[in-house]
C-alpha cells in the first residue's frame, strides 16, 4: 500500500514539474528553452513553436497560420530538415538547409536535393542546391 502511495506522489511531482515549464525565457540575454511566438495581422493568426538553446533553434519547430500547419523544421547542429505544406495539407516541398556564415552574417541556405509536389501530392520535380543556389532542376512530365 505504501509503495502505491509513493508512486502516486512521484507521478504527481513529475506532472507538476513538467506542467510548470516556463516559456519564452532568456538567460544572459539569450533565448533558452521552449518558445511560442504568435503574430496577428487582420484576420490572420500565425504562430511558431519550438526550443532554443543559447538563442539557436534546436529540435522540431512547427509553424502555423490560423491553426493550420504550414511548415515543420527539424534542427540538428548545422543542418535543418524542412517540410512545407500546401493549403490542402499535402506536402509542398521537402529538403535541407545548412547554416552558413557569409562575412559576419549567419544564414540558413537550401542545400542538396529538394523535392516539390503539387497541391494534390503529385511530384513536380527536384532541385539540387549548392550554397543556396539551384545548380540542377529536374521536372516530371
Amino acid at each position: 500500500m505504501k509503495f502505491k502511495n509513493i508512486i502516486k506522489i512521484v507521478a504527481l511531482l513529475i506532472f507538476i514539474s513538467l506542467s510548470s515549464c516556463k516559456i519564452n525565457q532568456t538567460r544572459n540575454a539569450l533565448k533558452q528553452g521552449k518558445w511560442i511566438e504568435t503574430k496577428q495581422f487582420m484576420n490572420t493568426h500565425s504562430s511558431s513553436e519550438g526550443r532554443y538553446k543559447k538563442s539557436e533553434k534546436v529540435g522540431r519547430w512547427n509553424y502555423s497560420i490560423n491553426d493550420r500547419i504550414v511548415s515543420q523544421e527539424n534542427y540538428k547542429k548545422n543542418s535543418c530538415h524542412i517540410i512545407k505544406y500546401h493549403n490542402t495539407g499535402k506536402v509542398q516541398q521537402i529538403g535541407y538547409s545548412k547554416k552558413t556564415t557569409v562575412g559576419t552574417k549567419t544564414e540558413w541556405l537550401p542545400s542538396g536535393k529538394w523535392i516539390f509536389y503539387d497541391s494534390e501530392g503529385v511530384l513536380l520535380g527536384t532541385k539540387i542546391y549548392e550554397n543556396g543556389i539551384p545548380i540542377q532542376e529536374i521536372y516530371e512530365k
